[in-house]
């Protein structure tokens, strides 16, 4: 129909996982991850993925060459930007800033914040010398989202995932009426996070994580021996 309008997100060239990730829902499964498990099959996992330049997409967000018009901040220690997720929000190069405030679209809200610190892969990797900086992450990102989308931090949900979507160390702010991506299997809470590395620097990295998996994912197959 005439009246109808449609959008369209076009990734060349899309890596083996972003092609997966399109395809429909393979079955998904618990998986318990231990910290041994996490050394002895995850870590060399990314390490391969980080080695293939399946995050070199990323850098290009750092330093601005690409999606500058959906950067909301630049701080010295990390980025906050719109998340491509939130796709009714108004066309970042096309409308003015301006009309970004209280639009109707923010009941949608997603933005993400990405560390600089290439040493940050995933929540394994954050100690307790790391929480002023999630501490700063979360008090600048509310306080930008505010200033840009008038919507106050009660509102928000300001999480990690584990397993992220790509290993280099981000941070998710979605409003509360946006459920997309806070499943319990897979959010983790920065409050909770912080409490925890509070508690005990290396809490991440000797717990185990409870986490969801495509049984179609290579990481699953690699966890076979264990599982």
């Amino acid at each position: 129909p005439k009246d109808v309008t449609y959008k369209a997100e076009l990734i060349s060239p899309a890596s083996d996982r972003q092609v997966q990730r399109a395809l429909p829902s393979a079955d998904e499964v618990m998986v318990l991850e231990t910290p041994e498990m996490y050394s002895q099959v995850t870590l060399p996992h990314i390490t391969n993925l980080l080695e293939s330049g399946s995050t070199s997409w990323i850098q290009n967000i750092l330093d601005g060459s690409k999606e500058k018009e959906r950067m909301l901040l630049d701080h010295d220690d990390f980025i906050l930007n719109v998340d491509t997720k939130w796709r009714s929000h108004p066309d970042a190069a096309e409308a003015p800033r301006s009309e970004w405030f209280e639009h109707e679209s923010t009941k949608d809200l997603y933005c993400f914040a990405i560390v600089k610190d290439t040493a940050l892969r995933s929540l394994r990797d954050v100690r307790r010398k790391h929480v002023q900086l999630l501490r700063e992450m979360e008090q600048k990102g509310v306080e930008t989202i505010g200033d840009v989308y008038g919507v106050a931090p009660q509102h928000l949900r300001v999480f990690v995932h584990y397993h992220p979507q790509f290993y280099h160390f981000h941070i998710h702010f979605t409003r509360l009426d946006n459920e997309i991506g806070c499943l319990v299997e897979r959010g983790h809470l920065i409050s909770d996070i912080v409490q925890n590395l509070e508690l005990e620097s290396m809490y991440y990295a000797k717990r185990n994580i409870a986490t969801k998996l495509k049984t179609s994912s290579e990481l699953y197959q690699r966890f076979g021996p264990y599982l």
